[in-house]
């Protein structure tokens, strides 16, 4: 059992660490829920959206889904960006490399309803 993982831990640390800082999600979008009274109405919060990477490069944000560039940062290692966010649904953002085009990071705002819309159903009775 011992010899077992202490073969594992020669044998696979250096294919763990690589995979570790690959998958690292260095973009956050804070906080990552905007809470709405009731189901389709308007989530308003105010996200402040950071991000950082280990090399100096151009980097851009934009909405993931209609691929609006947000704001693009030039010779920059890390940035930041307050967003008033204001929508009836969820909203995912990406970081690229604006000299390859390669996403690097994502995040999302998803909302959540304190009470969601249910239809009564109402039946009129003449008598």
């Amino acid at each position: 059992m011992f010899f077992r993982w202490f073969c594992s831990l020669i044998i696979f640390p250096v294919s763990a660490l690589a995979q570790s800082s690959d998958t690292q999600n260095t973009l956050t979008a804070v906080p990552d829920t905007c809470v709405a009274l009731r189901e389709g109405r308007d989530c308003y919060a105010d996200v402040v959206i950071t991000w950082h990477q280990p090399i100096i490069g151009n980097y851009c944000l934009r909405d993931a889904t209609s691929k609006y560039i947000m704001q693009c940062w030039l010779k920059q290692q890390q940035g930041t960006l307050n967003y008033a966010f204001d929508s009836k649904q969820s909203i995912a953002f990406e970081l690229f490399d604006s000299n390859t085009s390669k996403i690097i990071g994502t995040a999302e705002v998803k909302l959540q309803w304190v009470y969601q819309n249910r239809q009564k159903k109402r039946r009129w009775r003449l008598f």
